[in-house]
């Protein structure tokens, strides 16, 4: 059955399935909508099948943010296949269909005239067979495609015909809605994307299945090509926010919504993302003199974040949107964003370190110092994988190898208590000895320091 590999999305296919009994009963128009990567594509391919099971006809296009300033470059590529029908027109809106679709030369018909040969043409390929118009990413489609798709959407009244066109959400396009019923697409709920990642990665760690869970937020996307990043990312702490690189697919999703946004507000954005609680106070302190909230005001008209007045804060609208703005910044943006975070936060040790470590072009034994003593203290609370994550850091940090030895040693015996495993504590313990061979005392030490 089609769609049957759509976990969660019963509902969604059942009103397709509707859509498609009233098409063939007397046309239709819907515009699915929804956030990118949450299935849009999928559901219409299912469409497809249903329609193509069922015996409709079906065209399709999509459109080309590449074919944007191309006329007609859209309604080309939904009626090349019906080129040949094109001889079943009368003379004047043929010749008409035929220059305006680049297959004949002459004067450049007038945009009526080629909106009805279109629709003419449609209603013609239904004496045949009922005919369903399928168009991808309304939201790219050319103008002139776009007006003609809207003058037939809302001329489909009892013509054995449907147009099913799908668009993002909050986008905006040529195409005139008015006629076209909408059908938004959310987020899978966490039964479904929870079998979704069951289905396609069943060996995956617990740990790593929940942080899945947890960034992808439902979106079908994200949850297939998340996992090999966060597989092979390092492993983050609370008071370092999570940013997990992306796949090339999903940066070129999130990135298309960020690249129209202003430097000024993409910088604040930055210092958003790196902060990572959404305290607007503390963002407010790390903005440079020239700079204010108020340059946050594109992101929240385009819905990439949204403020709290109750409670000051920032929230993301999604998750990985922060790792969109992350591969869209520059080092020195990062480095320059980590120290002002830093010089904000002089009342919040643990995190004042961890984002000077992250400015860190080299070892700085200070900065080392403060991880190791950020390290104690969050070990104190029992959190023995925070700990091991400063005390490694520290010693990427730390100006000799006795230091960098005596801390991976620390860390060792951290780990192996807090995880129960000894693999990762080996590897730390033939780093701390590769980094000081001759120091095994400082083994003992490091055992003392952790367990006291």
């Amino acid at each position: 059955m089609a769609g049957s590999e759509l976990f969660g999305r019963h509902d969604d296919l059942a009103q397709l399935a509707e859509f498609l009994d009233g098409v063939r009963q007397g046309g239709g128009a819907r515009l699915i909508s929804g956030e990118p990567g949450v299935g849009k594509s999928a559901l219409m391919t299912a469409a497809m099948e249903f329609a193509l099971a069922d015996g409709m006809r079906v065209l399709r296009a999509s459109g080309s943010e590449f074919e944007a300033d191309v006329s007609y470059s859209g309604l080309h590529q939904l009626l090349l296949p019906a080129h040949a029908a094109l001889d079943r027109l009368p003379p004047g809106p043929r010749e008409a269909l035929s220059v305006a679709l680049g297959f004949g030369v002459g004067t450049p018909p007038d945009v009526l005239l080629v909106c009805n040969a279109a629709l003419l043409l449609v209603t013609e390929l239904t004496a045949d067979e009922p005919v369903l118009l399928v168009v991808d990413d309304v939201h790219w489609l050319d103008r002139a495609s776009a007006v003609v798709l809207g003058f037939i959407a809302r001329r489909l009244a009892g013509v054995r015909a449907g147009l099913l066109a799908s668009t993002r959400a909050g986008s905006v396009s040529f195409l005139d809605l008015r006629g076209l019923s909408e059908h938004a697409v959310g987020p899978l709920d966490d039964e479904a994307a929870g079998r979704l990642v069951d289905a396609r990665h069943p060996q995956l760690p617990a740990r790593v299945r929940r942080r899945l869970l947890d960034l992808a937020q439902g979106n079908p996307l994200a949850l297939m090509e998340l996992p090999a990043t966060l597989l092979g990312s390092v492993r983050r702490t609370e008071t370092q926010p999570e940013v997990v690189p992306l796949s090339d697919r999903l940066q070129a999703i999130f990135a298309a919504r960020l690249t129209g946004l202003p430097e000024a507000t993409r910088r604040v954005l930055l210092l958003a993302t790196f902060e990572g609680a959404g305290d607007v106070r503390v963002l407010r302190a790390a903005l440079p003199d020239q700079s204010s909230l108020a340059d946050l005001a594109p992101a929240e008209r385009a819905q990439l974040v949204r403020v709290d007045d109750a409670t000051a804060r920032i929230a993301f609208r999604h998750p990985l949107i922060r790792s969109a703005i992350v591969a869209m910044s520059t080092h020195e943006e990062r480095r320059t964003a980590h120290v002002a975070l830093a010089g904000a936060l002089v009342d919040d040790e643990e995190r004042r370190a961890w984002h000077l470590a992250a400015a860190a072009v080299g070892p700085d034994e200070a900065v080392a110092e403060l991880l190791e003593e950020a390290a104690h203290r969050v070990m104190r609370r029992g959190d023995g994988f925070a700990a091991v994550a400063a005390l490694v850091r520290a010693a990427e940090l730390s100006a000799t190898s006795a230091g960098r030895g005596r801390r991976l040693a620390e860390a060792a015996y951290i780990g192996a208590e807090a995880s129960g495993t000894i693999d990762d504590a080996k590897i730390l313990l033939t780093d701390a000895r590769r980094a000081a061979p001759d120091s095994a005392g400082s083994l003992h030490a490091a055992n003392a320091t952790a367990f006291s």
